[in-house]
């Protein structure tokens, strides 16, 4: 083994490591499994101007308001989202949303609030409650993620080690 790919090796170990501990320490420290409580979401009403799907959610517009929304996609329900309010047409849509946390596409200037739940002509289409659970059952796999990284990263470090040992000129 050369020195090169010790000295990589050994640097891909702690790197993994690193993350490894930084997830850990992102997932214990967020509350509500970073979704906002919905004591802490406000209520907007009206009549959706225009709706966009796109990979990481469900993007869309009120008529005569300049507030973009946007539904994510770890809630889950993109698709019935998506369906409901391209088919409200002139019937009143009412979203809880966060109105602390905005987000703006690298190439756009405009600014998106994320909402957790819909409702179209006053019947719920999906709920906050939804949201919330599948929120935490995506979260269930950090553990995985965090034990991966860790176990990884040791094992990586241990093997190199090992190996130097035994190869060094």
């Amino acid at each position: 083994m050369t020195k090169l790919t010790y000295y990589r090796n050994l640097c891909l170990s702690v790197i993994s490591i690193a993350l490894g501990l930084v997830i850990g320490f992102v997932n214990l420290n967020q509350v509500n499994s970073g979704l906002p409580f919905k004591t802490d979401l406000v209520e907007k009403s009206g009549f959706v101007n225009w709706v966009q799907a796109y990979d990481y959610g469900i993007r869309f517009g009120f008529v005569d308001d300049p507030m973009n929304f946007n539904y994510p996609s770890k809630s889950n329900g993109q698709s019935i989202v998506e369906e409901s309010l391209l088919n409200s047409k002139d019937q009143l849509v009412t979203i809880l949303y966060e109105t602390s946390d905005t987000h703006s596409p690298i190439y756009s200037s405009k600014v998106y609030y994320d909402f957790f739940e819909l409702k179209v002509n006053g019947l719920l289409v999906r709920s906050y409650e939804d949201s919330e659970q599948a929120w935490k059952t995506d979260n269930m796999l950090t553990p995985f993620i965090i034990a991966l990284f860790l176990i990884g990263g040791i094992y990586i470090w241990r093997k190199t080690k090992k190996e130097y040992k035994y190869t060094r000129y």
